[in-house]
Formats: structure tokens, C-alpha cells, sequence
């Protein structure tokens, strides 16, 4: 059964796998790529006329929305993008999307949406797949009380550190400004979901890893996922550690928080430049 048309009443069909986003026009704006990058602590520079691929993240929510889908308190976990071509500055687009599944887990229901952003020759240049979650907030309490008691390794081990900095609200505003979910924005609605603050966006922290992979020009192709394993807090510190494979280049980098605990995670499965 595939769902078209006017936004679904009821959670079920809202989230019935099979749905089919509208298809939208699509074109990435210097000034929007170029203000979202500096909220992430990326030098615009690095891209040239090149498309930042993983802003392309925030017209898949942008879909979601208009679509009528309630993203409010949404949490995602996992984001993969996998670049076939590059995407240039100002090209026109044509993104389309539906959702993969809606899956009973741990704290509540695993979301999967998968979009494709396709060009006029009818070439996909680019795939998104947002991965996401719809808490439950007595099996999340549950679920975390036990996460609690899980003695983790040292997330630094055999990683470099290459950056640091700290979250700001405007930062996290500004880069979730268009696509909404009060999580980012309202500290009343952060609480009442169990935080003590607003979250910064998982893709916030996947757009400032993704940027260090553009220092020596941005990739041709490349295929990355990110699972986001912690809440970044609108006003965290924040460090950023790389691992190199044998052939030299970055095959995974992790954020940490202040207190040194894993908030994301960045592989790279394959990456490509001219």
C-alpha cells in the first residue's frame, strides 16, 4: 500500500512504510550553504562551487514537514549519504523520498526514510537515509537506566584530536532555523523530554566531521553513516578525534563531550577524489 496525497490523521499511517514523499525542487543557495557551514565550524571555502552534501539532510526533515509528519521531539540516530556525483552550487534538483520502515525497538519506534536527490538528466546523484527515533519515554527511561550501567572503553583510543569547540544557541538555532522541531529550539520543550537544554541537531555534528574530509578539496564520491549516540546540548564543549586506515585517509572520526563520552560517530565505508 503506498500513501499519496494529503498528510495521514493517524501515527500508523503517518509512518506506514511504503509512504511516498511529494517530490520537491531542490537547489542548495550560496548564502544558505555558506551560513549553515559556519553554524557547523566549517570554512565554506574548502567546497568551492561545490554542494555541501550533508545539508542536503535538512531538506529531507523540510519534506517531512510538508508532508504534514510531526517531527517535534523526533530523535534521530543515524544518517547515511552516499555521493554518486557531485552536486554543484545553484543546480536544480529533484528530490523524492518515501519511508523504508517503522520498527518497534528498545525505546520506542525506529523511523527509516530514504530520499534521492535527482538531476535533470534523471541521474541520482546523491542518496540520504535518516534514521530516527519515535521515544516511547517510559522504555527510554528504562533503556537509558540500563545504558547506565555499561562501563564503556575509552572512545579516544587509537583516534587524534583535531579540533575543538564550543556549541553556541545561536549556532543551533541558526542551523535548524528552517526545518523546525522545537528540541533545538525551546528550553521548556527540551525539559520536558528529559534534558536539561535544547539539542544541537545529530546532523550539526555530521556536517563539522564531513568537513574535514574537503581539506584536501571536497570528494568526488564517497559513502558515509553516522549514528549519533548522545545528545549534544546547545551550549556543550565539544572535541573532534580522527582514525586513519593504511591507505592514509580518514576512515573514522568521533565527537566527544566535555565529559569525553562518545556523542557521534562518522565512518567512512568509501571516498573519492578528483
Amino acid at each position: 500500500m503506498i500513501h499519496t496525497g494529503p498528510a495521514p490523521r493517524t501515527k500508523t499511517e503517518e509512518f506506514y512504510p511504503g509512504f511516498r514523499f511529494r517530490e520537491r525542487p531542490v537547489t542548495r543557495d550560496r548564502d544558505y550553504q555558506d551560513s549553515r557551514l559556519r553554524a557547523c565550524g566549517v570554512d565554506p571555502s574548502l567546497y568551492g562551487d561545490q554542494a555541501a552534501a550533508a545539508l542536503f539532510g535538512q531538506d529531507c526533515f523540510k519534506a517531512m514537514r510538508e508532508a504534514g509528519h510531526q517531527v517535534d521531539g523526533l530523535v534521530q540516530t543515524e544518517q547515511r549519504f552516499k555521493q554518486i556525483e557531485p552536486v554543484a552550487v545553484g543546480e536544480p534538483l529533484t528530490q523524492r523520498g518515501w519511508i523504508e520502515a517503522y520498527d518497534e525497538v528498545e525505546r520506542g519506534h525506529r523511523l527509516h526514510r530514504t530520499f534521492e536527490f535527482v538531476r535533470r538528466d534523471g541521474l541520482v546523484a546523491l542518496v540520504a537515509d535518516v534514521i530516527g527515533l519515535v521515544p516511547d519515554k517510559e522504555k527510554w527511561k528504562a533503556a537509558a537506566a540500563k545504558a547506565g550501567q555499561k562501563v564503556p572503553s575509552d572512545p579516544r583510543a587509537g583516534f587524534e584530536l583535531i579540533s575543538e569547540k564550543t556549541m553556541t544557541p545561536e549556532d543551533v538555532t541558526l542551523f535548524s532555523s528552517d526545518v523546525g522541531n522545537l528540541i533545538h529550539f525551546k528550553p521548556d520543550f527540551a525539559a520536558n523530554l528529559g534534558y536539561r537544554a535544547p539539542l544541537a541537531q545529530g546532523l550539526q555534528t555530521m556536517v563539522w566531521m564531513m568537513g574535514r574530509l574537503t581539506e584536501d578539496g571536497p570528494p568526488v564520491s564517497f559513502e558515509v553513516s553516522a549514528s549519533f549516540r548522545r545528545p549534544v546540548f546547545w551550549d556543550d564543549e565539544a572535541s573532534l578525534w580522527q582514525h586513519r586506515g593504511e591507505n592514509g585517509f580518514i576512515n573514522c572520526m568521533r565527537a566527544l563531550n566535555a565529559s569525553g563520552k562518545l556523542t557521534a560517530e562518522l565512518t567512512v565505508a568509501s571516498i573519492s577524489y578528483a
